[in-house]
């Protein structure tokens, strides 16, 4: 299923994604002002923006806390059993001390910069996946996609392709 989005997400915005290849291709050499392309889809009708990999996380919040082991079983179990009770299995479980240390943490955060999109542990795969797409010249892309919670996939796309469809 998240192909065929992604597949129709590429053909919605591909005036801009064709810029983006534009922008890509001007640059000989990798470095943290590469654009990247962030197409979210979280509306009825989505939008592409571009910007520089090295600022990736200004356009999609990343968090330090959502990618720690302890907050990843507590979101699977979440979906699973509901907040309530992944909560009290997370606070009553033999990591307590540990999980209530993230748990505040992550509130804090959320608390200061609201919710966050993407783990920091996300953020530095998606850069590095950049530097790979464009020695591959290719142009790298996130798509937030709908649902509740929304998700996020990263993707790139030859730039032969995007200047020549």
């Amino acid at each position: 299923m998240q192909k065929q989005q992604i597949q129709q997400l590429v053909k919605e915005c591909s005036m801009g994604l064709f810029d983006l290849a534009c922008s890509v291709s001007g640059h000989s050499s990798w470095d943290l002002n590469l654009p990247v392309g962030v197409i979210d889809a979280r509306k009825t009708r989505p939008k592409l923006m571009v910007t520089a990999v090295g600022t990736i996380n200004s356009m999609v919040r990343a968090s330090s806390t959502i990618g720690h082991p302890l907050m990843q079983r507590f979101f699977e179990r979440m979906e699973h059993v509901g907040l309530d009770k992944a909560l009290e299995e997370s606070i009553g479980g033999d990591q307590a001390d540990d999980f209530a240390e993230i748990w505040q943490a992550y509130k804090q955060e959320r608390f200061e910069n609201g919710a966050p999109m993407w783990s920091i542990e996300d953020a530095t795969a998606f850069v590095l996946q950049s530097r790979e797409a464009h020695q591959d010249r290719e142009g790298a892309c996130i798509a937030i996609l709908p649902g509740d919670p929304h998700s996020i996939a990263t993707f790139s796309l030859p730039i032969a392709f995007l200047t020549h469809a």
